[in-house]
This record gives C-alpha cells, structure tokens and sequence, in this order.
C-alpha cells in the first residue's frame, strides 16, 4: 500500500475510533454536560484553559529534546503533536505504542532521522513514566499522612509508597545479566505452576526495554531531569484545573488532595486497556476525593473534569492528527549539521 494511502488510512482510523467512543459514551457525556449548568462558569473556563496550557506545557519536552538535536518547530505543532501523541495514549488498547508509532512518523516527516525521532519519543515516554512513578509515589505518602492525623491510617499504602521507590532503584541498577537471569526463572516458574513453557522473547524485550532506559537516564541526566520536571509540571497543571472544577462545583479541598487523586488515578489507567480509560480515571478520582473531603461533590467533578480533559479534546486531537500527517511540510534542518555545499 502506498504510504500516503496507509497514512490517510490510518488518519481514517483514528478519527473513527473516536468519534464511536463518543457516540458510545453519549449518555455520560451529556450528563456531564447537564452537570456544567449547575457550576459556576468562570471557574470552568479558567480550568479548561488550564488544561490546554498543560499540554502546551507537556509539549515543551519535545522542544527540549529536538532543540539539543539543533532542530526547532512551532510551538502551534509541538503543542498538537503533545495533544495527539496523549489522547492516542489514552483511546485505544496499547496506546502507548500507536502514540511512540505516531511520533517517529511525525518528527520523520519533517526530516528529523528515525534514530533521533526514536530518542525524542523514547525521552518523552520515559520522563512521562518517571514522572508519574513520583506522582503516584507521592499520592501514596500523602495518603498514609493524612490517614495519621484523621486517626485512620492505612501504612499499607506507606509501604507500597517506599517498595516502589525503592524496588525502581533496585531494578535500575541491577546488570543486564542478572535481571535476565531473574526473569527467566521467574518465567519458568509461573510455566510450570500452569503447565505452560512460554517464549522467552517478551521477556529479553521488557530487559532490552529497561536497559534502555536505564542509558538514556545515565548518558542523559540533566536532560531527563529537566524533562520529568516539565512533565510534572503538566500533571500539576491538570490537577490544579481539577480543584478548579471542585471550586467551580463549591467545594474547598487543597491542591495536594486533588494531585494525589490525579496520582492515584493516573497509574490506575496506566493498567486499564479500556479505551478513554473505561472509567477507572473517574472511579480512582471518585474515590480518593471523597476520602479527602470532596463528599459528593466529588462525582460530578471528576466527570466534567475528564470531558475537558479527555472527550472534548479528543475532535480537536483527531484534526490535529489529520494536519499534522498531512500538510506539506518543510524539512527541518538541523544547526549541528553542516550545510550541504553547492558549486
């Protein structure tokens, strides 16, 4: 199949899939839309606002990571191609890798080489992991605090806080032999607990993976570091439009309830295949804030707060999609190469 037929496909599909998942979830997202008459309106203009600037803010990884290439783009397309790379992440099983499939083609088309697309969409995935690893690390200490001074302290979620921190620095600096050598033996094991002798390549490819990452993180230490700050700066940002919308609905509670919330309820999508996270978000949402004093507040809130974060801008991403794989582009040149010279 040519390429432009197999990118106009592909284009095709995506704005399909979307459009059903928003034809299928048109109850909920008109009650979510009864709910915003019931709320002030300026707070919930103020919070989607909030929420485009932190894509806009999400995009800047991009910016950092293709300006150390000597590139430059638009900060128009850097922030439709954040918009888009997400809401990919977010729309269908494996998002994660038609979003990294996504990238490659998009920086590929503008003369980037598939070696530096592929670093600037690995970057990106890694400080995004990294990020949300110390935002649901945070979520967890934040909880078991909170559980000691209300008197019902749950120190399990204090230990999984610690056992993640600590099991990811572990696993970082293991040798790539050892982890092998573990994960084989674990394999073998859970084959003969059901009778079963599976392949050992998922296994070389989740090491292959993390030994990746672990280079990027040791030959790039200041860039990723700069990157996880960007990329905690956007979650802070589409928590804070979230206590935007708590506000918007009367309800008082502190930005780190909302963030340890949107912590919670990120790495719960994080394991959910179900397209627009099949409710899982609105759920771990639900469910922390009204721990933390939303009451029932908290529902209609975690519902108009997905609709800006997710179904409304999920159109707009499948149009942005269409631009950017389709307009006529201009190769970027990178600074750090020499011009080609000319008799």
């Amino acid at each position: 199949m040519p390429q432009s037929r197999w990118k106009l496909l592909s284009s095709a599909v995506i704005s399909l899939v979307i459009l059903v998942l928003a034809y299928l979830n048109r109850a909920w997202i008109g009650g979510a839309f009864g709910l915003l008459r019931e709320a002030r309106p300026g707070w919930l203009v103020v919070a989607f606002v909030l929420i485009g600037l932190s894509y806009l803010i999400s995009s800047q990884v991009f910016n950092v990571v293709l300006h150390s290439l000597g590139y430059q783009m638009g900060v128009l397309r850097l922030w439709a191609t954040a918009l888009v790379a997400i809401i990919i992440s977010q729309s269908v099983p494996a998002g994660g890798v038609g979003s990294y499939a996504f990238l490659i083609s998009n920086f590929n088309r503008r003369g980037v080489s598939s070696g530096e697309a592929a670093l600037i969409a690995s970057l990106e995935t890694l400080s995004y992991a990294v990020a949300m690893l110390l935002m649901f690390s945070f979520s967890l200490i934040f909880l078991t605090f909170h559980g000691m001074v209300t008197g019902d302290a749950s120190y399990v979620a204090g230990i999984v806080a610690g056992a993640v921190i600590v099991g990811v620095a572990f696993l970082l600096t293991r040798p790539e032999a050892t982890l092998k050598r573990w994960l084989s033996a674990l394999q073998r094991r859970i084959g003969r607990l059901f009778g079963h002798a599976w392949s050992g390549a998922w296994a070389e490819n989740l090491i292959a993976e993390l030994v990746t990452g672990r280079n990027l993180l040791a030959s790039r230490r200041r860039d990723v570091l700069l990157l996880v700050l960007i990329q905690l700066t956007a979650l802070t940002g589409h928590s804070l439009a979230m206590l935007l919308v708590l506000y918007a609905l009367g309800v008082n509670v502190s930005l780190w309830a909302v963030a340890t919330a949107f912590g919670v309820a990120l790495i719960t999508s994080t394991f959910n295949v179900l397209p627009g996270g099949g409710g899982t978000v609105e759920t771990a949402l639900v469910a922390v804030l009204t721990q933390l004093g939303a009451g029932l507040a908290a529902v209609p809130a975690a519902i108009i707060f997905r609709l800006f974060n997710f179904w409304l801008l999920a159109p707009v991403a499948a149009a942005c999609y269409h631009w950017l794989m389709h307009e006529h582009v201009q190769p970027l040149v990178s600074t750090r190469r020499p011009s080609p010279q000319t008799d």
